[in-house]
C-alpha cells in the first residue's frame, strides 16, 4: 500500500471530515464539487432523438438493483452515435421476492408504459456476474475456417466446460505478442444454462422478449467501447461495491481483461456498525434497517438520522471508525487484485479507477481509496460528458451512478456485447441463413438479367416494326387516286349536307344543353330564379362591296340567389362566375348586377349575370 507520513489514513479521514482538508489527492486548490446539490429539472429536450428514432429500433436496458428497476432507453442517432432518450427508476418494498407474481406484475406493467411496443424495443438484460466464469486464452494463427474449433478446445483444456449444464461463447480481442510469437487473445467465458433460462422465463412469462443477455462487466464495457463515455486512460478499472460483494473489473483498450469478485460489501459495513454500537450500549443489538439507515446517513445525498432514530447521537467520526477495518480489508484486496493484473499477468499498470456503491456518493471514501492505491480515482459518473441528456442535471451523483448498469445494458450490440443467448453457435446460423439469402437473391437477380435482356431485345425488335411500318406509310402516301370533278363535287354536297343537319341539330337542342351545364355546375347553396336563352338567328351586315357574314352567338341570363353566410356570398359568387368560365360552354361571363337581400328572415345575394354560349 501506499505509505503514509506523519499521519495515519485514519486521521487523515478525519482531517477531511472536520474540514481541514476538503480536496482529493492530486487536487490541491481546486474548487470542489458539492455531491448532493441537484440543478433544477429541466425539460428534456429531445427532439433531435426523435428524429434520429423515426423508424428506428430503441434498446432498452433493465437492471434488476436492490430494491429497485432501473430502466434506460437508447437510439442511434443518424451519425451513428448512441442518444439516450429516457430514463426511470422504480422503487420497490425490500418483501417483494423477485419471483413473486407481484413483481412480475410491477415489471410488466413498467416496461410497457416505459417501452410502448415492444415489437420496436430490443431488450436487454443481465445476470448474476458471479456465475459467470470469464477467462483468457491465448492462440496461435489458425486458418478462420478452423479458429472456433481451436478456441473452443483450448478453452475446454484450459477451463472446465460442461456443456450440459453450461453454454460457452468466446469474443476474439486482439492480437498480442507472447514470447515473441504473434497470437490472438481470445475471451471466452462460460455461464450455466439454469440461470440463463431462469432470466428469459421471469421475461417470457410477462410477454416480454428479450433481444440479449449478458453481465454487468460487459454492460460496463458497452459505456466505453460505445464511445458514449470515452476513457482518459488507456488502462482503468472500475470498482463497485455491493451489498454483499464488491467488483472490479479491468480494461485495457476499451477491452475486459479481469473481473474478479470481492466477499466486501456495504453489508460487512453494516455488521461493523452494529458490533461497534453493540459493545458501545451495552448489548443493545440494532435492526438491519436502522443499520442500513446509519451507513447511508453518512452520504451528502441521502436522508439524515432524527431524534427518534438509533445512532441519532453517533458523530460522523465515530461512524466512520466502525467502517473503516472494513474499508481497509476492500483496499487491501483492490491493491492486490491490481498488483497480480501488473505483475503477474504482465499488463500496463491500471490509471484511473472508477468507483459506483450500492451506498451514496461518499468522499471520503473516493479519497481513502485513492490514497491507498496510489492509483487516480473517480466516482462512475456517466453523464459527466452528457450534455444533450439535460435531463440528468435533475439528479443526484449517487442516482446517476445507479444508472450505469441500466445505461450500458441498453448501450448493447451483438457487435460488441457478449450475448448468452445470442452466442457464436446462433451467430453461425445467422451467417448461414444470410447466405443462404444471398443465394436467393443472386438467383433472382440473375433471372431478373434475363428478363431485362429479353425486354431489350423486344425493344429492339419493335423499333425494327416502327422503321419498317414509317417506310409502308411513306410508300402509302405516294399513292395518289385520279379523282373526277364529279366525284368531288358529289363528295363535297355530301359534306355540306351533313354540316347542315347537324347544325340544326345543334341549334335544336342548344337550350337544353345550357340549362343541362347550369345545372351541373351551380351547388346545392344556388338557386335559381330565371333563366333565359336568347333565340338563335344569323344576320347579314353590307359594307361597301364587300358581303360579311357574322352569326350571331346566343345570349343566355341567369337569375338567382346565394344561401350562406353574409361575409361569404360575394365570394360565393366570385366562385360560381370562375365554374362557368371554365365550362366549355360558356364564355363572356359578366355580373349584371348583384345585392343582398332578405329571404326567409336570412340575408341572400341576388344575382344577375349574362354569358355568350359556344
Amino acid at each position: 500500500m501506499a505509505s503514509t507520513d506523519d499521519i495515519n489514513s485514519t486521521e487523515k479521514l478525519l482531517n477531511v471530515i472536520r474540514g481541514k482538508d476538503g480536496g482529493f489527492p492530486g487536487q490541491t486548490g481546486k474548487p470542489k464539487t458539492s455531491l448532493s446539490a441537484k440543478k433544477p429539472a429541466k425539460i428534456l429536450n429531445i427532439s433531435t432523438a426523435k428524429r434520429a428514432s423515426d423508424k428506428k429500433r430503441y434498446t432498452i436496458g433493465v437492471d434488476f438493483g436492490q430494491g429497485f428497476i432501473g430502466l434506460a432507453k437508447t437510439v442511434r442517432a443518424s451519425d451513428g452515435r448512441p442518444v439516450l432518450v429516457d430514463h426511470k427508476m422504480i422503487k420497490y418494498s425490500h418483501l417483494t421476492s423477485s419471483s413473486s407474481s407481484e413483481f412480475s406484475a410491477l415489471l410488466k406493467s413498467s416496461l410497457a408504459a416505459f417501452c410502448g411496443s415492444f415489437s420496436d424495443c430490443n431488450v436487454w438484460t443481465m445476470m448474476s456476474a458471479g456465475e459467470v466464469n470469464v477467462n483468457y486464452i491465448k492462440i496461435p494463427h489458425v486458418p478462420r475456417k478452423q479458429l472456433q474449433n481451436v478456441v473452443y478446445w483450448t478453452a475446454k483444456k484450459e477451463i472446465s466446460l460442461d456443456e450440459k449444464e453450461s453454454i460457452f461463447d468466446f469474443e476474439l480481442q486482439r492480437e498480442i505478442n507472447d514470447q515473441g510469437v504473434s497470437k490472438y487473445l481470445v475471451m471466452v467465458y462460460v455461464a450455466p444454462k439454469a440461470e440463463i433460462e431462469k432470466v428469459k422465463t421471469l421475461f417470457s412469462n410477462i410477454g416480454v422478449p428479450l433481444a440479449g443477455i449478458t453481465i454487468a462487466p460487459f454492460a460496463i464495457q458497452n459505456i466505453f467501447r460505445s464511445k458514449w463515455m470515452p476513457p482518459s486512460e488507456e488502462t482503468f478499472a472500475s470498482l463497485f461495491i455491493g451489498n454483499d460483494f464488491s467488483r472490479i473489473d479491468i480494461y485495457s483498450n476499451n477491452n475486459l481483461v479481469m473481473t474478479r469478485g470481492i466477499k466486501t460489501g456495504t453489508s460487512s459495513m453494516m455488521e461493523a456498525i452494529a458490533d461497534s454500537f453493540s459493545e458501545k450500549t451495552g448489548n443493545f443489538k440494532l435492526e438491519k434497517d436502522e443499520t442500513k439507515k446509519i451507513l447511508l446517513s453518512l452520504g451528502p445525498d441521502s436522508e439524515k438520522l432524527t431524534k427518534s432514530d438509533a445512532g441519532y447521537n453517533l458523530r460522523e467520526e465515530e461512524i466512520l471508525e466502525m467502517i473503516f477495518p472494513v474499508w481497509e480489508r476492500l483496499a487491501r484486496q483492490i491493491e492486490r487484485t491490481l498488483e497480480y493484473y501488473t505483475s503477474s499477468i504482465g499488463y500496463a499498470k491500471v490509471e484511473t479507477l472508477y468507483i459506483s456503491s450500492a451506498m451514496n456518493a461518499y468522499n471520503p471514501l473516493l479519497i481513502y481509496i485513492s490514497d491507498q492505491l496510489g492509483v487516480k480515482t473517480e466516482y462512475f459518473d456517466p453523464f459527466m460528458k452528457q450534455s444533450a441528456y439535460s435531463a440528468s442535471e435533475s439528479l443526484s451523483l449517487s442516482e446517476r451512478m445507479s444508472l450505469v448498469p441500466a445505461l450500458g445494458l441498453s448501450l448493447s450490440d451483438n457487435t460488441r456485447t457478449p450475448n448468452a443467448i445470442f452466442t457464436y453457435l446462433e451467430k453461425n446460423k445467422e451467417v448461414r441463413v444470410k447466405r443462404i439469402n444471398r443465394t436467393i437473391f443472386t438467383s433472382f437477380a440473375a433471372a431478373l438479367m434475363i428478363c431485362i435482356s429479353a425486354l431489350i431485345y423486344q425493344a429492339v425488335e419493335v423499333k425494327n416494326l416502327s422503321t419498317k411500318r414509317v417506310k409502308l406509310e411513306k410508300e402509302l402516301s405516294s399513292y395518289n387516286p385520279i379523282l373526277s370533278t364529279e366525284q368531288i363535287s358529289k363528295m363535297a354536297e355530301e359534306v355540306r349536307a351533313h354540316r347542315q343537319i347537324s347544325r340544326q341539330y345543334a341549334q335544336r337542342y342548344l337550350g337544353v344543353a345550357a340549362i343541362g351545364e347550369i345545372a351541373a355546375v351551380s351547388p346545392e347553396n344556388i338557386r335559381l330564379i330565371n333563366f333565359k336563352i336568347n333565340a338563335p338567328g344569323n344576320t347579314m351586315l353590307k359594307a361597301g362591296s364587300d358581303k360579311t357574314t357574322k352569326e350571331t352567338t346566343d345570349d343566355v341570363m341567369v337569375e338567382g340567389v346565394i344561401f350562406g353566410e353574409r361575409d361569404m356570398l360575394e365570394s360565393l359568387l366570385a366562385q360560381y362566375v370562375m365554374k362557368l368560365e371554365n365550362s366549355p360552354m360558356f364564355r363572356q361571363i359578366a355580373v349584371q348586377k348583384s345585392g343582398i337581400v332578405t329571404f326567409k328572415k336570412s340575408e341572400v345575394l341576388h344575382f344577375t349575370l349574362n354569358a355568350k354560349v359556344g
